[in-house]
């Protein structure tokens, strides 16, 4: 699931002669299909990388780098307007360990979830002075909060989530495939 907002000025943006997306699938060799205007929903589209586990790694890797542009991109625009908003590159710390799949339950209901993290990666998924998970709540929606570190017993971190079905489903993956 990519927003709105990313698929047209990102992964669909022109490259070189042609657009992003038909860059990402002749590189990687993947189907890349990006579901049309009519499905939108909640300002995002689905996005479905077929192919072999390494043309969807490469695929996913490319989408990702592209949306860390456009991230990146937009945020050097608010700072030449003195919004001064720092980039973190958290979306270039996302490679994925395995291809992200939507959730079918469309639910506005608010949930909680816990994971846990190994208190190893707490560092990378917080990010300094907490960029990375800020990055993490602001694409998702998601409310975050991981465990304070007088609170830790073991070797492992509780991270609790809140926010819809969806929402969980995001921000989970995104944690999951940083703290490895």
């Amino acid at each position: 699931i990519v927003t709105e907002k990313h698929v047209s000025s990102g992964i669909n943006a022109e490259y070189g002669g042609g657009n992003q997306i038909d860059n990402i699938r002749r590189v990687s060799g993947a189907e890349v299909e990006v579901a049309g205007n009519d499905t939108v929903r909640n300002k995002e589209r689905k996005v479905t990388i077929y192919g072999r586990q390494e043309e969807i790694q490469i695929a996913l890797t490319m989408i990702n780098n592209a949306i860390a542009e456009k991230i990146k991109s937009d945020r050097e625009s608010l700072k030449d307007y003195g919004y001064g908003v720092p980039y973190s590159g958290i979306f270039t710390k996302i490679n994925a360990v395995e291809a992200f799949t939507d959730t079918n339950d469309m639910s506005e209901a608010q949930v909680e979830q816990q994971i846990y993290i190994p208190n190893s990666e707490t560092k990378s998924v917080i990010g300094p002075k907490g960029s990375h998970i800020n990055e993490i709540r602001q694409f998702t929606a998601c409310n975050i909060k991981v465990q304070a570190d007088s609170e830790v017993e073991g070797d492992m971190r509780m991270v609790t989530l809140k926010g819809t079905q969806r929402q969980l489903h995001k921000a989970v993956y995104m944690i999951r495939n940083i703290a490895r």
